[in-house]
């Protein structure tokens, strides 16, 4: 009787609808908003300033080979520069003038260089793929540049030796001389296309590929995943404990604290079983996982929606709804130590110790293992399932030293 009427009460139907409706809201939310990255990243505009005329043939190649739709050829500098600060584009590549000659220039008394504009007062999704887009491309040029720079050090020291043969040659016979300059001739190409094609072989003595092992799908809500879903159960648990709480102390006076508190705990394993259904079931439609991962991210989160609630619960038994005045700082916390953007090893001292006691540590990275590959998942969750437990064990020392008190409020 008493329990049916716990499990209505308004403060166990308010954990319900507050756990469903921000793991709703932020698996709805921050899939869709996140899955533009980096499917639209190439829409980004980017500017291509040529200041020396000799370059123009460099300009079209630079222009076929960034990644990006939007390319501005008819910008001058300045205006570039302008437009880089509007945020209008978002990288210029600026080839000086006299660059074309610096190239050509095998003495080396001058430097050629490419020069990249990146407006760092930007996100830093657009920073970094700018920076990776200009690395890559400067990569490709200095390597072309050198080659060609090889190639043409090379020819003009076969061309040299070539001519000296040619005078001694025509001083030793002159009357052969048109013989002698037309097999020169022949020569000179025959060694120009030997040396072409000798480095045109040299271009393709090196390469590399990247092995992806536990690729993950693109798209940054793919990437983001676990720390998204991590999240969603996370802040839901911390409100909703709040709520549970008030349930409890207001059926203590009536039926005893230890009795509330075992319907505080049944309430907390139904909610943990039937809420990650619902939002597991929206993060599936909106990733595309299978069924078999959608019953495994379905057990995960239940596991971190038990330790969650418990342990968001010891400082709402011991203050109440003030209880959130140290959930909320430990709940940002877990934002840094769950390790869903900063790998644990590169986490600051305070963050790797607190990482240990995170649930959403341990729920992160299980979630990776499940989504896209990994190791030792069953180890996670027992440790994640072991903090929920050991909070359980506070609460009995709590409720023991609480002492029952005559009704305040009314269970609804």
């Amino acid at each position: 009787m008493y329990f049916k009427k716990f499990l209505q009460s308004k403060g166990v139907v308010g954990s319900l609808i507050i756990i469903l409706f921000y793991g709703l809201l932020m698996v709805g939310v921050y899939f869709s908003g996140y899955k533009a990255i980096p499917s639209k990243i190439n829409q980004l505009p980017v500017a291509i300033v040529n200041q020396d005329n000799a370059s123009r043939p460099l300009a079209n190649q630079l222009k076929n080979k960034l990644p990006f739709k939007h390319i501005k050829t008819n910008l001058t500098f300045t205006e570039a520069k302008n437009q880089l600060q509007d945020r209008k584009v978002y990288l210029i590549i600026n080839v000086p003038k006299n660059f074309n000659d610096d190239i050509k220039d095998i003495t080396h008394s001058s430097t050629a260089t490419l020069k990249f504009y990146i407006n760092y007062s930007n996100p830093t999704t657009v920073t970094t793929t700018m920076e990776s887009a200009s690395k890559a491309l400067g990569s490709q040029i200095q390597k072309s540049v050198l080659l060609k720079q090889g190639q043409s050090i090379l020819t003009i020291a076969e061309l040299n030796q070539l001519q000296k043969q040619v005078t001694t040659a025509i001083a030793a016979n002159p009357k052969q001389r048109d013989i002698i300059l037309k097999q020169a001739t022949t020569t000179k190409n025959d060694a120009t296309q030997q040396i072409k094609k000798t480095y045109q072989n040299i271009a393709k003595t090196y390469d590399y590929h990247i092995i992806k092992v536990n690729q993950v799908p693109s798209g940054m809500h793919h990437s983001m995943a676990p720390f998204f879903l991590t999240l969603s159960f996370y802040i839901g648990s911390m409100i909703a404990a709040m709520l549970i709480v008030t349930s409890y102390k207001s059926f203590s006076p009536l039926i005893g604290r230890w009795r509330a508190y075992l319907y505080t705990e049944i309430t907390i394993g139904v909610l943990s079983v039937f809420a990650p259904l619902v939002i597991i079931g929206l993060s599936k439609y909106m990733l595309n996982f299978n069924t078999n991962i959608y019953w495994q991210l379905w057990l995960t989160h239940s596991i971190e929606l038990f330790s969650a609630l418990n342990i968001n619960l010891i400082f709402s038994l011991i203050l109440g709804q003030l209880g959130i005045m140290i959930n909320m700082p430990f709940m940002l916390v877990q934002v840094i130590s769950g390790a869903g953007m900063i790998p644990q090893c590169l986490l600051p001292k305070f963050f790797k110790i607190m990482s240990y006691i995170s649930p959403s540590f341990y729920t992160i990275q299980s979630d990776f293992n499940i989504l896209y590959g990994g190791n030792h998942t069953q180890i996670l969750l027992l440790k994640l399932l072991t903090i929920g437990l050991v909070a359980v064990a506070l609460h009995l020392i709590i409720v023991a030293c609480q002492k029952n008190k005559s009704a305040i409020i009314k269970p609804a």
